[in-house]
């Protein structure tokens, strides 16, 4: 998924609120993934990891700035902390 353009990133998101929103996608969604992911426009190869109240995924990158976390770039490290969190930080805990 490199190189993704805007309206491409906010047609996957506008496909992933779909699934999330409604119950019955959402398990289809997370139970078969050879046909679904492809259904998203997301290569078969990317794995599903459904956040629910009890349980939260977090997401290592593959790959940090070396650069940027030895000179301690508190902004940088801050963006890694939002990206490894995603929205997996709940104010309102989903049901």
């Amino acid at each position: 998924m490199t190189n993704t353009s805007a309206s491409e990133l906010a047609g996957l998101g506008l496909e992933l609120a779909s699934i999330i929103s409604n119950e019955h996608r959402r398990d289809e969604f997370t139970s078969n993934p050879a046909t679904t992911l492809p259904q998203a426009g997301l290569p078969e190869d990317v794995a599903i990891l459904a956040d629910t109240a009890d349980m939260v995924h977090l997401v290592i990158p593959a790959k940090v700035d070396e650069a940027r976390v030895a000179l301690g770039d508190e902004a940088y490290f801050e963006e890694l902390g939002r990206l490894a969190l995603g929205a997996c930080v709940y104010h309102d805990l989903p049901e």
